[in-house]
């Protein structure tokens, strides 16, 4: 009985510590899809970080309970086992929510990423100063996904000596940075969406 006993605690022991490395490992890829989501925040609106801030939000929690079901083990009372199982039931239920989440904000995510961008161009236009911060951050948008800032339309020597020109503008700007920002995102997303489904499979 003793044996038996001594057993069934080792085997809870163990299975909280790897619930416990499942939150770290959650923790860590939680915190950077986040971060990935967050620099772009002025653009794609805030909406769209929540399924992330949420999977971050379960990994503490989950370390919580990893915790609780360690000094469970220890003390292997009825009610504080049942209590951690019913923790952790919650901990998987609301890690496959934040699944579901994700991939209805991916499914949604071209006019939450139209909207915001609509709206940081308007106030953009409306400060008028190329140094704002506003312009800085549209500027270096274009930038980071492949297009051009407004900062590179204008005159310029067409050589070293006698033939000045003007950047045509019109064919410098045909390719926008909304697509791919709007690809960028919803690939975020997706990894938000997946993390919180292999989390939910492995730890019920």
């Amino acid at each position: 009985m003793a044996l038996s006993t001594n057993c069934w605690k080792y085997l809870v022991l163990t299975f909280n510590a790897l619930f416990a490395m499942s939150a770290v490992v959650m923790f860590g890829v939680s915190g950077f899809l986040l971060y990935r989501l967050f620099v772009y925040r002025h653009f794609i609106g805030v909406n769209v970080e929540y399924p992330a801030i949420l999977l971050l939000m379960m990994a503490i929690i989950t370390c919580s309970v990893a915790w609780i079901g360690w000094r469970t083990a220890k003390s292997m009372h009825h009610f504080h086992i049942v209590l951690t199982g019913v923790l952790i039931f919650l901990v998987v239920a609301v890690q496959f929510s934040c699944f579901v989440w994700a991939m209805v904000v991916w499914d949604s995510v071209d006019i939450d990423i139209k909207n915001s961008m609509t709206s940081f161009f308007d106030v953009a236009n409306e400060v008028n100063n190329p140094n704002s911060p506003e312009s800085i951050r549209w500027d270096r948008l274009h930038v980071q996904k492949g297009s051009v800032p407004f900062s590179c339309c204008g005159q310029g020597p067409l050589d070293a000596k006698f033939k000045p020109y003007t950047a045509d503008c019109s064919t410098l700007y045909q390719r926008g940075c909304a697509k791919p920002l709007h690809q960028y995102t919803r690939q975020q997303l997706l990894m938000v969406a997946m993390a919180a489904l292999i989390s939910s499979v492995l730890q019920k």
